[in-house]
Formats: C-alpha cells, structure tokens, sequence
C-alpha cells in the first residue's frame, strides 16, 4: 500500500503515471510511505532516493527525474520482492536523450523510407489508434525513453493545413492494393498506379487528424517525452495533380515555399513539437545547391517561428547524408537554437563491433561545441528476439558521449509497429512488447550504465515467472552474439547489401534479391576498424606466413559455433523444466532458431577460409574440405529454415526490393556446395 506524503510539489501526469507502476508491486498489508519533491540543483532527468525505515524520499531534478526515481523504487520492490533491504541511490543519466527511430506509415499517399514493405503497410491504420500511442508511449517511458523521432518523406499533406497551399491536406487514411516496387532513394513509395488502387481505411478529415497528433504530442509530454519530425530530401508525395506547380525539384521556387510554409504550419500547428530533422540527398541533386535549399526552407521556415516565440524551445537536426560537414555549418551560422548534428554511428548495423569507427574523422573535423546525435540503426533483427546486456554496455559505454545530445534507434527496412510477421501470435501485439527486453535493455542502460546483470536476471524471471533466470539470460545472450560476430567478419555497411536474418541482399545492378553464396563470403570485408580479418586477408597472410593480431575469421567462426551450441543447449534444458508458457516458449523457439543460424554461419566461414585457400595454393585438400564443411551448413540451413518458416511469414522488405523467404534459399544452400567443387 503507498501512503503519499503530501508536500509542497504538485504531483503531475507523468508522476501519477510512475506511482501508478509503484502501486502495482505493492503488497496490501505493508505500507511505503513516499515522499516526492523537485530540486533544481539536481541534475535533469536525475533523483536522489533517501530511505529511513519505511519512509522513502525521491527528490528530483525536474519532472522527468521525480517519474524516473518512481519507476526505479518500483523496480526495486519488485525484484526485492517488498520494501526490506532497499538502499539509498542517486542516478544521473548518462545519455541525456534516449530516443526511437520511427519511419512512419501515415498513409500509403505520404510514406516513409520503409513504406514498400508488409509491415509498413499493415500498420499505417496503426498510426492512428489511440489505444496503439498510448502503449506504445507508455512502454517508452517505463524503459527510460524520452525521445520519439517519426520520420516521413513528405509529412505536410497528412499532418497539416498549409494556409498558402490549402487543396494539399488530405483527408482520409488510405492504403493501396498495388504491389510495391520500391527503389533505394526513396522514389516509387507511392506511384501513378495506386492511385486507382486506393482503399480507405480510416475515415478521418484534416483538423481531426490535427487535434489527433497533437493528442499523441500532449500524451507524450506526460510521459516527459519530446516529438520530433525528420524527412528525407526531396520528396513531394500527397501533392499529386496540385494546382500550385508543387515539384520535387529543388529549382522550382513554388517548391522551396511549400517546404518554407510547411515548416512553419507544423510548428504552429504542434507547439509541442520538440524539433525538426533533416537530410539532404535522397532525392536531391546531390551538388552544392542542396544544403542552401534547406536553409532557405526548413531553416527559414524555423527562423521566422521562433522569432514570434524566441522563448518556445526547439532544436533543429541536420544529418551527416550525402553531404559535408563545412557546407552545412556555413549556411546555419547563428542559428536560434541549438543547431546540432546526426551521423549514422555503426552505418545500418549496430550489432556488430561495439566500438564503430565510422565517427572517427567526423569527431576530429567537427566543432567541439557542436552537440552530436547518433542514428543507430537495427537493421539485423526483424523476426528474432534479441537480449544481451553485456554488449549493449559494451556499446554505449564506447559512445563519444561527451558530445553528444542523444541517440535514436532503429530499422529502415521494417517498421516498429504491430508485428504481423509472427505466425504464433495473432493478436498483432506492438514490436516494442514482443521485443520488450531488446527495449528494456538499450532504454535502461542508456539511462543508468551501472546497472549489473542481477537487474537484468529479475526483469526475465519477473516477466516469465520462472526460476531458471540465470540460464535463460546466458542462453540468450549466446544467442543474441551469433549475429554480431558475424557482421564483423562478414561486413556490410547498408541494410540492402546484407541482411543476416535472411542470408541474402539486394543487387541493385541486377535488381535482384539474392542469396549470400560462398563467393560472397570469400570476397566479402570484415567490419572497417582494426580489430578484425576478412577472410581474403587472412587467407593472403597465411600464404604468405604473416602473422596478425586481429581477430581471424576461424577465430570468429569457433566463437560462433561455441554461441550457437551455449544457445541449443540452454534451449534443451530449459525445455526439459516443462513449464515453459507461450511467450517463453516463443522466446526459445526464436533462440533455437538462431542456433542453426549460427552453425550455419560457422560452417561457411570456415569453408570460405577453406575454399579461398585452395584458390590461392591449389592445393585439393582445402577444396575437399571446403565440400564438406558446406555440405554440414547446407543440412544445418534446412534446419534453420524449417524452423524459421514454422515460425515467422515471408515478407517484403522495403530495402531489400523483394520478399525474404529463407525456405526458398534451401537450394541455393545446396548449389553453394557445387559452387565450391568448380575448378
């Protein structure tokens, strides 16, 4: 039972919404006496929790301070299991801002990046149920979450009325029926031939989609989570047929106007809006007129807004895309507010090496006063469900935090909405929940880099109700480090050059979606850095009797077969407790998954190092025993297909062009075996 002392400091929404998880885990016949107050000199986003008996004080440093001091006492119950033996603690966060990266599918008339996809598609009646914010949100803000990036490639037609551009706002949610046939800049999300196609699914006019956005903004306020919008350059999708010559040129003086007066609609239409981001490039001329363009349209547009309201706080992003570092910082010289830069940290792979380089130079050219976000972008699990602490400490430990304002996380090619990939589940639950402990992982520790493995053991055993919890985190964990080990042997920076869940890519000179076959992995390189060999590297030192001490891709191979057997392992024992429910079962299930997947992933490496040998030296012994070791993968990719297939449905994916069915590889595995016996 929580008895609230009362003081002087009002208890807002976001408070409320904290004591409300507290007195959950509160049993009825103790009592938590709690008193919560706001001090200044604290740190924001920090608490100090003072403890005397049964007499607790969290004093915040601001609003979200006070929530996140609530949200951690309950924790501390609930893992304690009461309140005996609680200390005290004080907490600052480590990165200041935390956040989600978003490509939202409003409608199939104005989509994202991710929007030729299965996902995307199914979810854009999603993006405006309340019921889908509200949970969503609120999971943001249980995991320490405080940032909500939703990025579009044209927002204006489903967001606003633009008062010089009125016939350009859109009624209506539709989705289309045409298959996608998307392209890699964007281009080709929504074409000529939907618009026959087009089906309502929402009926909703303008203004109500107005006050429904700003709903969305107001409930994450009370979640002490901020807003923003970034689009990509330059698109003009919703626009169609427009009376006003609206292109998507950016020599068109009608178009810089409509982004100028789009920009400052949204920030007059959402005063909650925290920020706006931009890119320039993607479907820009790509010269030096496209950071001008920005300036004088979506920085103009920010510049004149904040000139009637100089005290509304707002922050506007520039990305590192397609573009250089000088040219940006020329055109937005004293900008009214804090004017700061995003760079893609570890390309479209965060698992992989935890210390990316890609940053490198950017860190040493940059001016050191310039605040820094940092895309981290998932695009390696879409199906499987990821949980290892110890790299996620590895990884933001190894941050330039320094300079940084914050992160976002997450996918181009798969949106986090609802997940309808997953046959076991039709109930559709939202991506957030089904991966809850990959959010609770990177939300919490983003937070509070000093959380131990215990904290992670009572959040798996709290959830699944069970008293393996040390087993199951070790499973998971080895499950969880096949992927990354074999990004960095087998590197590629964009999401369409490799998806590993998959084993396959996108060829945009074929336009075709191909398997990784042997060749692949023989030419391919390791993860840019110096820390690890490709297997042509390694194969050109060994004949030449060089020594390195990076680490080889056999070396990478052995550790990710010792994962995938540490991962099978743990599944059998687990599994011979008998008491594993739904969600754990399908936690394993993905977890055994993944074990196939990593001793096929072994056995090609290896027989890449083999082969690549025998081409080098011509020496037959290696080419035999490349066969062999493929012939072993190919049985163990059956396997891994077999039970993916049971598991999860075959899906187009926006960056790979094309619908991933691993079952449909089974042969290509196979040939990959004759591949290897050609002389």
């Amino acid at each position: 039972m929580l008895s609230l002392i009362r003081n002087d400091y009002c208890v807002t929404d976001a408070v409320k919404f904290a004591l409300g998880e507290l007195e959950k885990v509160l049993s009825d016949d103790k009592v938590l006496q709690l008193e919560v107050k706001q001090d200044d000199t604290i740190e924001e986003q920090g608490y100090h929790l003072t403890v005397e008996g049964d007499r607790f004080q969290i004093i915040g440093g601001d609003e979200a301070g006070v929530m996140y001091g609530v949200l951690d006492l309950a924790k501390k119950v609930e893992h304690n299991g009461g309140i005996k033996g609680i200390q005290p603690a004080s907490v600052t966060p480590y990165i200041k801002s935390r956040g989600i990266k978003f490509n939202i599918p409003l409608d199939a008339r104005t989509p994202s990046y991710s929007d030729a996809s299965d996902s995307a598609s199914h979810n854009i009646e999603n993006m405006w149920d309340p019921n889908f914010w509200t949970e969503f949100l609120d999971r943001m803000a249980l995991n320490k979450y405080n940032t909500l990036s939703l990025w579009t490639l044209s927002p204006f037609p489903s967001l606003v009325r633009i008062p010089e551009y009125p016939l350009v706002s859109l009624d209506d949610v539709k989705r289309t029926t045409r298959p996608f046939k998307a392209s890699l800049e964007g281009r080709n999300m929504y074409s000529p031939d939907f618009e026959n196609s087009l089906v309502t699914v929402k009926k909703i006019g303008i203004d109500e989609k107005i006050s429904f956005w700003q709903w969305v903004m107001e409930y994450a306020k009370a979640r002490c989570i901020q807003v923003m919008i970034f689009t990509w350059n330059l698109f003009s999708f919703g626009t169609e047929h427009n009376p006003y010559g609206i292109t998507d040129r950016q020599d068109n003086p009608v178009t810089k106007d409509y982004i100028y007066c789009g920009t400052k609609a949204l920030m007059h239409t959402y005063p909650l809006l925290a920020g706006i981001g931009v890119t320039a490039g993607e479907d820009m001329f790509r010269d030096e007129t496209d950071v001008p363009f920005i300036a004088d349209s979506y920085g103009r547009g920010i510049r004149d807004v904040l000139a009637e309201t100089p005290e509304r706080p707002f922050r506007f992003i520039h990305r590192m895309q397609m573009t250089r570092y000088d040219s940006i910082m020329k055109e937005f010289e004293e900008f009214p507010c804090p004017f700061e830069i995003s760079f893609k940290y570890s390309q479209a792979h965060m698992y992989s090496n935890t210390r990316p380089t890609f940053i490198d130079d950017f860190l040493e050219e940059k001016n050191p006063d310039v605040k820094i976000w940092l895309t981290v972008r998932n695009d390696d699990f879409y199906m499987y469900r990821w949980g290892d602490p110890e790299f996620a400490y590895e990884y933001l430990k190894q941050m330039p935090v320094s300079c940084m304002q914050g992160f976002y996380m997450g996918p181009d090619g798969y949106t986090w909405g609802r997940d309808y990939m997953d046959k076991r589940d039709m109930s559709h639950p939202l991506f957030i929940a089904k991966m809850w402990y990959m959010f609770m992982i990177w939300g919490q520790l983003s937070y509070n880099l000093q959380l131990p493995r215990e904290y992670f053991e009572h959040e798996i055993k709290n959830y699944f109700g069970i008293n393996q919890e040390q087993l199951l985190y070790d499973t998971w964990k080895a499950a969880s480090d096949i992927v990354p080990e074999v990004n960095c042997t087998h590197w590629h920076d964009f999401d369409f050059q490799w998806y590993p869940e998959g084993c396959c890519m996108y060829e945009p000179q074929t336009d075709k979606l191909v398997f990784a076959d042997i060749n692949e992995f023989i030419s391919c390189r390791s993860v840019p850095g110096d820390n690890y060999l490709s297997v042509e590297e390694y194969c050109r030192q060994k004949a030449a009797d060089e020594n390195s001490d990076k680490i080889t891709p056999l070396e990478q191979a052995e550790s990710i077969w010792n994962h995938a057997e540490t991962a099978l392992e743990g599944v059998g024992k687990l599994l011979e407790e008998g008491t594993a429910g739904k969600e754990l079962m399908n936690t394993l299930d993905d977890i055994q998954a993944l074990g196939y997947l990593g001793y096929y992933y072994s056995l090609k490496i290896r027989a890449a190092v083999s082969l690549c040998m025998y081409r080098m030296t011509g020496e037959a012994s290696q080419q035999e025993e490349a066969v062999a070791l493929l012939k072993q993968a190919e049985g163990y990719w059956k396997m891994y297909s077999r039970k993916s297939k049971e598991m999860y449905k075959p899906q187009v994916l926006t960056r790979l062009c094309g619908c991933v069915d691993v079952e449909r590889f089974n042969e290509q595995a196979k040939l990959d075996v004759l591949l290897a016996m050609e002389k």
